[in-house]
């Protein structure tokens, strides 16, 4: 019966999105990136296949139950088996830089992962194309997905991942028992008896079968293959997998000082989807001020200085002769201050956060005198740090429980929440360095979306800091300079945006042999302070890279480099005006164009400039240019245009539906207009709205729901209220015209919000648009049926050929043009459709 039927598309629609979503996590663990361009895409490409693929069924198998109940058994099958398959394919987007077989590895992760697109696209097709009221079907088809990719959120936490994909799997068999008949039972339990078999054998003798696997070259894999290292903590929710390690080769601290002579004390690693190793110290039983390393760390510059402006105006001097006296500099004028305030910006496993307690007990006078905010976005690492439950408060005994003291305060959200809601003013903002070091040489993160270091919030950021208050933030040196320059880039046009002055006085930046530490200090750094600081460098043998008064002579002193880049081109950037700065960034060989929340991609250090290198280079050597993460894009066009052509448009050709140009080009244009327009309205907004909802997963998750759930009653209110075709089209485009220019306001309203209030406004926000992208699709389908309904199989594979084509190029035009860019154009691809 209908009834049944429509049931069943719901649950098959359902389990695809509920797989999909998963997807995403199980790419970012076995991963560097959430790669969700890849999986929708991959998700496109499987169902625009079965659209072409189907009618070669329809000839051959007449029976309309039979037809269902392959496509909806495969389906079960092929989640299943993708998910065994993926984990063998020994696909990394890492080595896709220098390794050719990474490029077919791509090829075959492709094939593996859209099976169950392929058969589950096939079965909801096929109910397309043998109904009637095309916008019913529409409606159960896209309220079963949207539900699919929200429930993700809720249903991960308790069953795990294995659980989501049998979930999936297990729907699947349920839809078939909804439509298989008495006639095909016989056959179809047999099969499922061995299926579920085979399923029962893995999770029995072949357990690490289903466990994902990670690329060897990320940090947990790293560490397991050195003797002696063991796992001794992992949870995972739907936004990420930690992983806690023992291991006596973890000893991890960015920018040590070579003055230093001992070994640093014992320290175990937290992961975060197997990379990104932060070391947790081991204080248990010790007072901090037993640990003198921390003088020796790019953070004790920072807390020198504050010790250093806390003394008063006995000692506020400009002829340096109180620098060396470190006794009288630790007690003086200091009794009965205001707290200072000190806000530390993802700090990882707290090295930065043990450096500040560490100085703050070094005061002779008077102790606690930071009031310490630690933000971190993963509640994962706050439950660690703070559960007493979780092994039986192993880790807070371990950190000698300096996150529960009073004077520190651990909040998980990201900085640009924190930034709005806030009303304190900071004396000190620290970014600190909780990622792993990252070779500019592969790209391999160069598609990470990351909000915290774009123009917009460093101008965030800068708002909340006290009128003597400093910025410091570390990043990593790389050779020749790259994400130290884009740093120093978006610093300064956040100054110029803020209209700040005098910004070539206000900057000091040295380095270590690893790391490059900026600081910024609102009211200007006076000659006193500057000498503190020089001094502090010479201490520790770190070299200054710019300071208003500094000369070439007084740089690249210990850890030299060749060249002397780092303070030539900070010395151009910070002291030229806009004008200049873009010349600077057009001539420079890595792309150090600052990024921004319409661009946020600050590890995308690509130039075109870089193809002839890349070329020369290919499979030859590790890429010192930037260009693998980018590749990947290329190379995932590239195969989704290939067997889009051999997988969808051919087979259509072969057979020979008459398509007559010159009679159907408005069809053709209307269709593939659709195509890649709906998808550069959803793959900006699951982007765009990382910064609002915060993780990936939630934007993917609740974007998708809400134009799906949007767009199916607007397809079921169609098929009642007979809605006109360019009504719909028109509003689309002034809604997202609208959007495009008041994003801003409503994304500063929406970031200061609770998580479930930033939900429910994102789907409000969404809801008017998705409802009327849910009328041109189906009502073109309608029309062509009335009119042209031999060339719908055409009509079909040219939507589902220019879909996956859309999707990633979406992604290639935001990187270099931004998300609004890709949103406008949606809006001329629905004029055109409109005016078709």
């Amino acid at each position: 019966s209908s009834v049944r039927v429509n049931a069943a598309l719901f649950l098959i629609s359902f389990s695809i999105f509920l797989y999909q979503v998963c997807l995403l996590r199980i790419i970012s663990i076995s991963d560097y990136y959430h790669f969700a361009f890849l999986v929708v895409s991959i998700a496109l490409l499987g169902f625009g296949i079965s659209g072409s693929f189907l009618h070669y069924f329809i000839s051959i198998i007449k029976n309309r139950t039979l037809i269902l109940l392959i496509f909806s058994f495969s389906f079960s099958v092929s989640v299943f088996a993708s998910y065994l398959l993926i984990n063998i394919i020994p696909f990394d987007s890492f080595k896709i830089a220098w390794e050719t077989r990474q490029v077919f590895y791509l090829l075959a992760y492709y094939f593996c992962l859209l099976l169950p697109f392929y058969f589950g696209g096939s079965f909801i097709g096929y109910i397309f194309y043998d109904v009637e009221k095309p916008q019913v079907t529409y409606f159960f088809n896209l309220s079963g997905s949207a539900a699919g990719a929200i429930i993700f959120i809720f249903l991960f936490e308790p069953i795990g991942r294995a659980g989501i994909i049998l979930t999936a799997v297990a729907l699947g068999i349920i839809a078939t028992s909804l439509i298989i008949t008495r006639r095909y039972l016989k056959s179809f339990i047999p099969l499922g008896i061995v299926f579920l078999t085979f399923i029962s054998s893995v999770f029995l003798f072949f357990p690490e079968s289903i466990q994902i696997k990670m690329s060897p070259y990320k940090s947990l894999p790293v560490l397991m293959r050195i003797p002696q290292s063991n796992i001794i903590y992992t949870r995972e929710n739907a936004i990420s997998k930690i992983d806690i390690i023992e291991s006596p080769s973890i000893k991890s601290v960015p920018g040590l000082s070579l003055q230093y002579q001992k070994i640093p004390p014992e320290q175990i690693g937290i992961t975060v989807d197997g990379d990104n190793l932060m070391p947790l110290t081991k204080i248990a039983g010790r007072d901090i001020t037993e640990f003198d390393f921390l003088e020796y760390i790019p953070s004790s510059v920072v807390f020198s200085l504050m010790d250093f402006m806390l003394v008063k105006e006995d000692f506020n001097k400009n002829d340096g002769s109180y620098l060396n006296n470190e006794r009288k500099l630790n007690n003086a004028g200091i009794k009965n201050m205001a707290k200072q305030k000190i806000l530390f910006i993802e700090p990882g496993g707290g090295l930065d956060v043990l450096a500040g307690i560490y100085f703050d007990n070094k005061k002779a006078d008077e102790k606690n005198n930071y009031e310490m905010t630690l933000l971190t976005n993963n509640s994962l690492i706050i439950e660690v740090l703070e559960n007493p439950s979780i092994k039986d408060s192993y880790f807070i005994d371990y950190t000698g429980s300096i996150f529960q003291k009073e004077n520190i305060n651990l909040i998980e959200a990201s900085s640009r929440n924190y930034a709005k809601e806030t009303d304190k003013k900071f004396d000190l903002i620290m970014l600190s360095l909780p990622e792993s070091y990252r070779t500019v040489s592969t790209g391999a993160y160069s598609l990470n979306e990351n909000y915290l270091y774009t123009v917009d919030s460093f101008t965030e950021l800068l708002k909340i800091l006290s009128g003597d208050g400093i910025l410091a933030i570390n990043r990593w040196v790389q050779i020749p300079p790259s994400e130290e320059l884009k740093i120093i880039s978006t610093l300064a046009e956040g100054c110029h945006f803020l209209g700040i002055d005098d910004v070539h006085e206000k900057i000091f930046a040295f380095r270590s042999w690893s790391t490059a530490t900026v600081l910024f200090k609102n009211s200007g750094f006076t000659p006193g302070e500057k000498m503190h600081l020089e001094q502090k460098l010479q201490t520790l043998n770190y070299d200054l890279i710019y300071s208003s008064e500094a000369k070439p002579q007084d740089t690249n002193i210990y850890n030299q480099l060749a060249g002397n880049l780092h303070h030539y081109y900070f010395k151009d950037i910070i002291e030229s005006g806009p004008k200049e700065r873009n010349e600077i960034y057009n001539e420079y060989y890595f792309n150090i164009k600052p990024a921004t929340d319409n661009r946020p991609y600050f590890y995308d250090f690509f130039k075109y400039r870089q193809i002839p290198d890349i070329i020369q280079y290919f499979g030859k050597t590790a890429q010192p240019f930037g260009g693998g993460g980018y590749m990947v894009l290329v190379f995932a066009l590239l195969i989704s245009v290939i067997l889009s052509i051999i997988l969808i448009i051919i087979p259509v050709k072969i057979r020979k539906i008459k398509f007559n140009i010159k009679s159907d080009y408005k069809y053709l244009i209307y269709f593939t207009a659709l195509g890649i327009g709906f998808f550069f309205i959803e793959l900006p907004f699951i982007q765009k709205f990382i910064l609002v909802l915060g993780k990936p997963v939630y934007s993917l998750s609740v974007i998708i729901f809400a134009i799906l759930i949007s767009a199916s009653l607007g397809s079921y209110a169609c098929s009642k209220l007979k809605i006109d075709l360019k009504i719909a089209a028109a509003v689309i485009i002034f809604y997202i015209l609208i959007f495009i220019f008041f994003f801003a306001y409503i994304q500063g309203f929406l970031i200061s919000k609770p998580l479930w209030q930033r939900f429910i406004y994102t789907i409000l926000i969404i809801f008017p648009l998705g409802f009327f992208m849910g009328i041109p699709f189906p009502s073109g389908i309608q029309k062509a049926k009335k009119n042209r309904p031999e060339i719908i199989p055409w009509l079909w594979a040219v939507n589902g050929c220019f879909s996956v084509i859309g999707s990633i190029s979406a992604v290639i035009i935001s990187i270099h043009a931004g998300f609004l860019l890709v949103i406008a154009m949606s809006a001329a691809l629905y004029l055109s459709a409109l005016i078709t």
